[in-house]
């Protein structure tokens, strides 16, 4: 699935190939986790890049506190969730701005060794998510959210996750059209595929990053997300010829 990511681009790299503009302060981060601040082009806003926490909290829900899985929604399954159908049905769409995502492969003394998986060529990509919009209702406070639709794995990312799992990457061809609201939920979901293999890459990093960042223990160093180069990464297979 996809519950760690990155987007270390410089400011001018993450508007450069789009018409977008940036709606407040921008700081890159090489290890994006749950509640953590991502960035997300809306169905509602499509000129404007804009923070959001990743894992949606539902518009009903009595607190902001997320209580099941809402960071990843399987698009097979989308439409039969109470969580996700109304916004899927009210096209509450966006683009989940990044230049990579990390995944765990299992090793025999039960440790776990992250990758990092990439886009060549492209300086950022965008996955397909939706969003939703939480207000307290004591004091009034606007917190909105957004999670990665996911699909079968690709060859790249089954061999390394378990559960054969991954976000839905968008050509960037399609990221307009994963915003349209006038396209019927079938034609959205049409894009939830598996990313061609040969248009992506795949490193080890230091397991360094595994520790999710806190206030008490920040770990958000761009260092983490640069390939760590070692025997195991040398003997993996060549994917990319």
């Amino acid at each position: 699935m996809c519950a760690r990511y990155t987007l270390t681009a410089e400011e001018k790299e993450l508007l450069h190939e789009s018409n977008y503009k940036l709606f407040g302060e921008y700081n890159p981060d090489s290890n994006v986790a749950i509640t953590d601040f991502g960035f997300v082009v809306t169905s509602d806003q499509p000129t404007l890049v804009q923070k959001m926490h990743f894992g949606i909290v539902p518009h009903d829900a009595k607190t902001k506190t997320i209580g099941f899985d809402t960071w990843n929604i399987r698009s097979e399954e989308v439409v039969a969730k109470k969580t996700f159908e109304p916004l899927m049905r009210h096209r509450k769409t966006c683009l989940v701005i990044m230049d990579g995502f990390y995944e765990w492969q299992e090793e025999a003394d039960g440790d776990k060794q992250p990758w990092k998986f990439i886009v060549p060529g492209r300086k950022t990509f965008c996955c397909a998510g939706l969003w939703s919009r939480w207000v307290d209702p004591l004091t009034g406070e606007i917190y909105d959210s957004f999670g990665i639709m996911t699909c079968k794995a690709n060859h790249t990312v089954g061999e390394i996750h378990k559960k054969k799992r991954m976000p839905v990457i968008l050509h960037k061809s399609d990221e307009n059209t994963w915003l349209s609201k006038k396209l019927s939920i079938d034609e959205l979901l049409s894009l939830c595929a598996p990313f061609p293999d040969n248009k992506m890459q795949r490193y080890i990093v230091s397991k360094k990053m595994n520790k999710v960042s806190t206030k008490k223990a920040p770990n958000k160093g761009l260092g983490l997300s640069l390939p760590l180069n070692n025997d195991k990464q040398r003997k993996q297979p060549d994917l990319f010829s």
